[in-house]
């Protein structure tokens, strides 16, 4: 861990205005300095070919990228094991977050939140802390929760591509339902996006993961690109 020495942070986020808004706001910390604000990944790579970088602010969702921001974070710590990773995203959901830590990042703030608080997490992960903020950890606690449901009656699913077979047990709404909820919706959101009532789209993902045999929403997000391929042949 370094003393009194400046932290070289770099941004990687599709939204030029995000890189503009934290270099010009970590001007104002002497222990933080923007050494490169990118818009794309490769740009990036080739970056830290050459250059040093402490910290990574890391976009989960790079538009039409093909890596998604799992995929980014295990590649990054496979290349560059020492870099220290901080994810902010408008995807605020704490399955994705809990896979995201697990892969090895060091914090997450959401876009939502004012940007004091990605600067404090920026310094809590420059020293090797943990960074989740109190309602991040609250959500979290709750999703534990509500896995323990479903735990209790079905067995835990192996990896594999047999889940495509189970994916035609699913009705057309089970199935946007489920797409939207990956895509970053909360259960709220789907239900007035459809104009149904929250317990009805929340009955529909809990069938559909019964259907599945998953037991949690973490367990759902890793059969995700199973979705993409689904095409429909009557509306949700």
């Amino acid at each position: 861990m370094k003393d009194s020495a400046i932290w070289q942070v770099a941004v990687l986020d599709d939204h030029p205005l995000i890189g503009k808004a934290i270099q010009y706001r970590l001007a104002q910390e002497p222990e933080l300095a923007l050494v490169g604000a990118f818009a794309q990944r490769q740009q990036l790579m080739t970056f830290l070919q050459r250059n040093a970088v402490d910290v990574l602010v890391l976009d989960y969702i790079l538009g039409d990228d093909e890596l998604d921001g799992l995929q980014m974070v295990k590649q990054l710590r496979m290349r560059y094991p020492q870099l220290k990773i901080l994810i902010s995203s408008a995807v605020e959901k704490p399955a994705i977050v809990q896979l995201l830590l697990k892969a090895g990042v060091q914090g997450f703030v959401g876009k939502s939140e004012d940007q004091e608080v990605l600067i404090k997490a920026l310094h809590q992960v420059c020293r090797n802390k943990l960074f989740l903020t109190a309602d991040m950890l609250l959500e979290m606690d709750k999703f534990k929760e509500s896995d323990k449901e479903m735990h209790d009656y079905l067995l835990p699913r192996e990896m594999g591509d047999d889940i495509t077979l189970l994916l035609r047990e699913l009705s057309p709404r089970e199935i946007e339902v489920i797409r939207c909820y990956l895509d970053g919706l909360s259960i709220t959101q789907i239900a007035g996006k459809y104009a149904r009532s929250r317990k009805t789209i929340s009955g529909q993902k809990q069938t559909a993961l019964r259907k599945l045999g998953l037991r949690s929403d973490l367990e759902l997000f890793k059969y995700k690109e199973h979705f993409s391929g689904i095409v429909l042949n009557n509306n949700a």
